[in-house]
């Protein structure tokens, strides 16, 4: 039987087409039946692993023939890296058909390497070398045949998001990293069980290209214009936003010119790294901490005191209030803060120099300006994780730069 003319038709019906031309990583979602486009009923069996360890790692079945044109298979183990994966070639040998098990791997050896390198989603190429004088090495295309049931491959890192991952978003502010830079700027990472979405945002920098490391890797262009500008990644991609192919978590984000940092989250970063945090609608949103699926609160002990502060104003909105709001349950600690009477808009809120997410104030229906931000641990939709401890903290509400809500929340 021949696998071409089927797998042709299956990787248009199966595969976005998005994912064809951007760079990608290998995820889960590659497992699958993969068919040597230039061979007869050749192919490979490649299943994307999870090891005790937490390592990932790829298992991959060639099957072929023997130069009696009996059939063959060999099992590659090995190491993913970026579109890569590269494994060690074994082959069992003097094993009879059902023979009964026995203990050891003695007749299972080594006999040479493979490589595959993906293109896309539904494309790679493959490398073999051999000590096996029949086999020798090579190289040859493949396609793939088939995939997991109700699955799309993205080549994105939201393809190994795990289905009961609660939905978080967190914010990170980016302040100047040398003198003679005025600017300002945040990045956002949000993470759902169907995409994981992360970028970056400056303001009052000059006009020009940057580029945006994670930790010390060039992830990519921002361009700024009229002092503006902004770059987003996505996964599962979308219309003009990048694939994102990396975790940003735990790392300094930084916008660098050509004279080095211009912009930076200095040691505030993303999930465990930092204080974490949001921006969101009405009552805030997401959590922080990198999608805790359950207690998440690092060992902070919140104590058993309510304690409620009042945000004094400091005369930009004159009419402006607000108040925070600990509260340490049995099961739960919640953490609040609400403004009224301001303008409507996007305002940050900053915590001990951080910012840990942002309030929309909105009209409501009796004319009343109003927005909160509403923090929780354990961690509930449409709240953010508390993971940090606002006692004894400084609380700003500001617009853009500005403060216009401040105060010293109460230690007790």
């Amino acid at each position: 039987m021949k696998l071409k003319v089927l797998s042709a038709v299956l990787v248009f019906l199966l595969l976005p087409a998005y994912a064809l031309a951007q760079d990608i990583i290998v995820t889960r979602n590659f497992t699958g039946l993969w068919d040597q486009t230039e061979h007869e009923s050749q192919g490979i069996n490649l299943q994307i692993i999870h090891q005790a360890s937490g390592e990932k790692v790829a298992v991959v079945y060639w099957f072929t023939y023997d130069d009696n044109d009996e059939s063959a298979w060999f099992l590659g183990v090995g190491g993913i890296n970026g579109n890569r994966i590269e494994m060690i070639l074994s082959e069992g040998r003097e094993i009879e058909f059902l023979e009964s098990n026995k203990p050891g791997n003695d007749r299972v050896v080594e006999v040479g390497t493979m490589t595959i390198e993906f293109s896309s989603c539904n494309d790679g190429m493959v490398e073999f070398e051999t000590d096996i004088a029949a086999v020798g090495g090579g190289s040859f295309p493949i396609e793939r045949f088939t995939d997991i049931h109700n699955t799309r491959c993205s080549g994105g890192i939201s393809d190994d998001t795990p289905s009961n991952i609660i939905s978080s978003e967190q914010r990170i502010g980016l302040s100047p990293a040398r003198s003679g830079i005025n600017g300002s700027g945040h990045a956002d990472f949000e993470q759902r069980a169907d995409r994981t979405e992360f970028s970056v945002e400056v303001e009052d920098l000059a006009d020009g290209s940057y580029r945006i490391f994670v930790g010390e890797t060039d992830r990519g262009e921002l361009v700024v214009n009229m002092g503006i500008g902004e770059t987003e990644f996505r996964s599962p991609v979308e219309t003009g936003k990048v694939l994102l192919t990396f975790d940003p978590r735990g790392m300094e984000i930084s916008v660098r010119d050509s004279q080095g940092a211009v912009l930076t989250s200095g040691d505030t970063t993303f999930g465990g790294g930092g204080m974490g945090g949001g921006s969101g609608g009405g009552a805030g949103g997401g959590t922080g901490g990198g999608g805790c699926t359950m207690d998440c609160n690092s060992g902070l002990d919140f104590g058993s005191v309510l304690i409620e502060a009042e945000l004094n104003n400091t005369g930009v909105f004159a009419e402006a209030s607000g108040d925070a709001k600990l509260e340490p349950r049995d099961d739960r600690t919640d953490f609040s803060v609400e403004i009224e009477d301001v303008p409507e808009g996007s305002y940050d809120l900053r915590i001990d120099g951080n910012i840990v997410g942002s309030i929309q104030a909105v009209l409501l229906q009796d004319g009343t300006i109003e927005g909160e931000v509403e923090f929780r641990n354990p961690v509930e939709p449409g709240k953010i994780l508390l993971n940090f401890d606002p006692r004894g903290k400084q609380i700003d509400v500001l617009d853009g730069s500005t403060v216009i809500l401040e105060t010293l929340f109460p230690t007790g």
